[in-house]
Parts: C-alpha cells; structure tokens; sequence
C-alpha cells in the first residue's frame, strides 16, 4: 500500500471523533434536547424519551445526548425511590451528577440568578436534607424537569415543589474533562 491510497477525509476529523470522546453540543442545542424530552411520562427509574423517566435519569440522559458524559459512565446511576432522601445525609444524587458540571452558583430559587441555558438545577425539596429533585435550565427561570405529571417546561420560581427552595446550579460547560 502506497501513501497515496489513503483515503483523505473530506472534512478535517476533530479529537472527539478520532478518540471516541463525546463531543459537546451547543446551549442551544441542548436546550432543544432538554425540550425534546417534554411530554415524556413520569416513570420511576425509566431512561427511554417519550416512553419514560424520573428527574434523575433526564439529567443522566440529557448529559449523554449533549456529549457531557458518556453512557457507561452514568448507566451505574442507581435506582431512586419516591422516598430515598428521607433520612439522607449523603449527597448521592448530587455525587452522581457534579463529575460532569462545574457548581456556579447557589441559593434560593427566585428572581433574577444568572443560570446560563442548557445547565442544570439541583434543589433540596419536601424537607429534605440534600439535593432529591433536579432540572435542565432553558432560560431562567424556566427549566425542563421531571415531576409526577411527566417531563414539562416550567418557571422553577413559580413551581410549587422549587420556588423558595435550596438550589444549586451546575455548568457542563464550566468543567474540564
């Protein structure tokens, strides 16, 4: 074989696609994922758009789709059940999740707070001692999360389960990988 049978790619090839490293999309693009979960049933443990999932495995799912985290990383995220946090002093939500967003701000959930598009929110619901309820920011205050109702866009400083609420914000722009 000669040099000049190698086949020239016609496009140059990025270190994601020759290493086999996800490649991140846009914020804009993954709002448009984040929104491509909407109507999605409320399914305990379930990972399928459309067919079902829980505010845990949307953030997992979403992660993967944006090319933050791949799926054998996040695919031990571990069954969650409607009642895990009750006497919970490990973050384990939270540990699962921060390896792949950078924490750029905290508080409680109202007004004005400068969460970028496409990052993800964390909260500390129904008197619970660590993060148990989590969203994907589209344009603050609105954020894609999954509720009994099913995946729905809506305002996290209206919403009667996060407004007033413990929150964290996290940035899978903001880390290095």
């Amino acid at each position: 074989m000669w040099i000049e049978d190698i086949p020239i790619p016609k496009k140059p090839i990025s270190d994601a696609e020759l290493w086999g490293v996800p490649e991140m999309k846009t914020r804009e693009e993954s709002v448009r994922i984040a929104r491509s979960w909407l109507r999605t049933p409320y399914v305990l443990g379930g990972r399928v758009k459309g067919a079902g999932c829980d505010c845990a495995t949307l953030l997992a799912e979403y992660l993967i789709e944006i090319g933050a985290a791949t799926y054998e990383e996040l695919e031990q995220l571990g069954f969650y059940s409607h009642d895990w946090f009750h006497h919970a002093t490990i973050e384990r939500y939270l540990l699962h999740l921060v390896r792949y967003a950078a924490r750029v701000a905290e508080g409680v959930c109202r007004g004005t707070v400068n969460a970028a598009p496409g990052s993800l929110v964390l909260f500390r619901v129904a008197g619970s001692r660590v993060f148990n309820h989590g969203g994907i920011i589209t344009a603050w205050p609105l954020m894609v999360h999954a509720t009994s109702d099913g995946v729905r866009e809506q305002s996290a400083t209206d919403h009667w389960l996060t407004s007033h609420r413990e929150m964290a914000i996290f940035d899978p722009w903001g880390i290095d990988k």
